[in-house]
């Protein structure tokens, strides 16, 4: 399998050789830019591919640790190469074609094994110090490693949790949900005709069923907490899916139940994406939504009101809870001069009082433990968040796994349509996902 894909990532570099032409305005290789390695003792510049750097408030917060960190070091200089996430794969390609990766890039568990299969990241473990690894979660360090080799440096996470208005739930004498049933009777007690019309304006959950990343990302939690999996290896090592076994099929029929059975959704549930369901949230239209810990200070910013209305706790389950992590790092490339200057730079980026600054300004979560275990991120508000990740299940590591998304999207917009049965939507899903697999063996 791990040479299948192997073969598969190098086809796929053959293929958009020809794009090497666009690479002259990217710089110059980081192992020839004249500056030297850490080793040879002269001043380094270390080139840094981030799309966090482009964001706000994560961009000024990291400009703010770079500088901290080259005011400290002053024979090291930081050099950002800013660009969105959306676009920073293809370009990490591009780049690795043409031999002009930069000495850190950023690196996610949706692009790690295809870095790994390009060769073109470093094992972090040697260059970190074995005893510094064992400072991060065990959960997170599982999402940023293959075969034993650290692709890159996990510097936050995101996962995903339940968020609810603690005034709502106060005031209804609610107690946060542990179960799915627990869960409906606190979404149907928040549905409410509030201004007397006879029509609902306030409801209990915002739904995201947009069939995209950012819909099964909140999906497939619901799923797992069911007992279902939309991919997983079996006791052979070989691709299997249960998406149409009884437990994705209630998964299924249960979310479509929230928008048409318990109503307890706003409409349009098909088209409400994140940012519709974090404006109604903000807006005081809905009490629960499922997302992760950056939602938080996205809600506080649009509605300064909800400073102290917010926590979370991990989904609600029907067998077990789950989460997604959504790990964010860095990885040093295979090639560059100037690793042991990257590594100090990256080991300073989670140093704990530097994670917490930039926690406190993006909601984004600490990897390392000494960090987890601070009272500012052990909130009331964030705790729910760090209980979570025990419950992180490690996305599947393949290269058709936008493919089972968009399957899992296409069923779960089927049930919240009304128009199939769930027995129907889990067998498409399962059959679509049961043909990538054969085509990828």
């Amino acid at each position: 399998m791990k040479n299948r894909q192997k073969k598969r990532s190098i086809a796929a570099l053959s293929a958009i050789v020809a794009l090497s032409s666009v690479l002259a305005a990217c710089g110059s290789n980081t192992s020839n830019d004249g500056n030297g390695g850490s080793d040879s003792g002269k001043p380094v510049t270390l080139k840094v591919m981030s799309s966090t750097i482009v964001e706000k408030p994560a961009g000024e917060i990291e400009q703010e640790l770079a500088d901290e960190f080259m005011k400290a070091n002053p024979d090291i200089k930081i050099e950002f190469m800013g660009l969105s996430q959306n676009d920073a794969f293809a370009k990490i390609t591009t780049l690795a074609t043409g031999n002009q990766l930069p000495d850190i890039f950023l690196n996610t568990s949706d692009f790690y094994a295809t870095a790994n299969g390009m060769g073109i990241t470093a094992d972090l473990t040697p260059l970190l110090g074995e005893d510094f690894v064992k400072g991060f979660y065990p959960s997170v360090l599982k999402e940023s490693t293959i075969d034993g080799k650290l692709q890159y440096m996990p510097w936050f996470t995101t996962p995903i949790a339940l968020i609810y208005r603690t005034d709502w739930f106060e005031a209804e004498g609610l107690k946060p949900p542990v179960t799915w049933d627990d869960f409906v009777k606190s979404a149907q007690k928040l549905t409410k005709d509030t201004d007397g019309d006879g029509k609902a304006d306030q409801w209990g959950f915002g739904l995201v069923g947009t069939n995209n990343s950012s819909g099964t990302y909140r999906f497939l939690p619901i799923l797992h907490s069911f007992g279902a999996s939309e991919l997983k290896q079996d006791a052979d090592g070989k691709w299997v899916t249960d998406l149409d076994s009884p437990e994705a099929i209630e998964a299924f029929q249960f979310f479509g139940d929230l928008a048409n059975k318990y109503k307890v959704t706003p409409p349009g549930a098909m088209q409400n994406a994140y940012a519709e369901n974090v404006t109604l949230m903000a807006n005081d239209k809905i009490g629960m939504v499922i997302s992760g810990s950056h939602s938080i200070a996205g809600l506080i910013e649009k509605n300064p009101k909800l400073e102290g209305k917010l926590a979370a706790v991990p989904v609600p389950k029907k067998t077990e809870h789950s989460s997604n992590l959504s790990a964010f790092g860095f990885s040093i490339s295979e090639k560059s001069s100037n690793k042991e200057a990257a590594a100090k730079y990256l080991k300073f980026l989670v140093e704990k009082e530097n994670a917490i600054k930039f926690f406190e300004g993006t909601g984004r979560m600490p990897t390392r433990m000494e960090a987890g275990d601070d009272a500012r991120v052990q909130s009331p508000v964030y705790k729910g968040f760090l209980d979570a990740q025990q419950y992180a299940v490690p996305q599947p590591v393949v290269s058709f796994f936008s493919q089972v998304q968009s399957a899992v999207g296409t069923a779960y917009q089927a049930m919240l349509a009304g128009s199939t049965k769930a027995e129907t939507a889990a067998t498409k899903a399962a059959e679509s996902v049961r043909s990538e697999i054969e085509r990828n063996q």
